[in-house]
C-alpha cells in the first residue's frame, strides 16, 4: 500500500515531454510513462510548466525555513541551507525532490522502471487546462498493480505542460500548518 501511495505522489508532481509529441494532453501523459521508466527526473523537471516548478519551491520554502534539522534540506532537495534552497533553480529542486521520493522507499525506483501509462481520455478543467485520466500499471516484487490517476496539464506557449495536482498542494499546506508556518 505504501508503494502505491508513493507512486501516486510521484504522478501528482511530474509530467514530462517528448518534444513535438506533446500536441495533445494524452500524448503528454504517454510521454510521462517513458520518463517514468527512465527515472529521468531532470528532464521531467525541465518539462513542467515554469509556474508549477516555482509553486513547488514556494510551497516548501516555509517548511525548509522552519525545519528543525538541516537533514530535510539535504535529504529532500540536496541543499544545505534555506539560503541555498532559495538560490537553487526551480528545476533542480524539483528533480531532487522526485529523486528523493523514488529512492526513499525500497523498490519504488524498480517499480517506476516498469510503469506503463495508458491515457484513456481527458476532461476540460478550463479552456487551457485538461485533466488526463490514465491507467497506470507497475510490477512490484512480481505482482502487477494497476490504478487510475488524473494528471493535470496546461496548454501554454504552443505545448502541453505538467502542473501540480491539488492533492500535492494540499499536502504541502498541511505540512506548513503542522510546522506552524504560513507563507504570506
Amino acid at each position: 500500500m505504501r508503494c502505491t501511495i508513493l507512486i501516486g505522489a510521484l504522478l501528482a508532481c511530474a509530467l514530462p515531454d517528448r518534444g513535438a509529441a506533446q500536441d495533445t494532453p494524452e500524448a503528454a501523459a504517454a510521454a510521462f510513462g517513458d520518463a517514468m521508466r527512465a527515472n529521468d527526473w531532470a528532464t521531467t523537471a525541465r518539462l513542467m510548466h515554469p509556474a508549477a516548478l516555482h509553486q513547488l519551491k514556494t510551497l516548501f520554502e516555509p517548511i525548509i525555513e522552519a525545519a528543525a534539522s538541516e537533514d530535510l534540506d539535504v535529504q529532500v532537495f540536496g541543499v544545505h541551507s534555506s539560503a541555498e534552497y532559495l538560490s537553487t533553480p526551480d528545476t533542480v529542486l524539483f528533480a531532487s525532490f522526485l529523486q528523493y521520493v523514488v529512492t526513499r522507499e525500497n523498490g519504488i525506483g524498480e517499480a517506476m522502471r516498469t510503469a506503463v501509462i495508458t491515457p484513456l481520455g481527458h476532461v476540460a478543467q478550463g479552456p487551457d487546462t485538461m485533466l488526463v485520466v490514465s491507467r497506470i500499471t507497475v510490477s512490484v516484487k512480481g505482482m502487477t498493480i494497476s490504478q487510475f490517476d488524473v494528471m493535470p496539464f496546461v496548454y501554454d506557449q504552443g505545448r502541453w505542460w505538467g502542473i501540480l495536482k491539488a492533492d500535492f498542494t494540499n499536502m504541502a499546506a498541511m505540512l506548513q500548518q503542522a510546522l506552524g508556518t504560513r507563507k504570506s
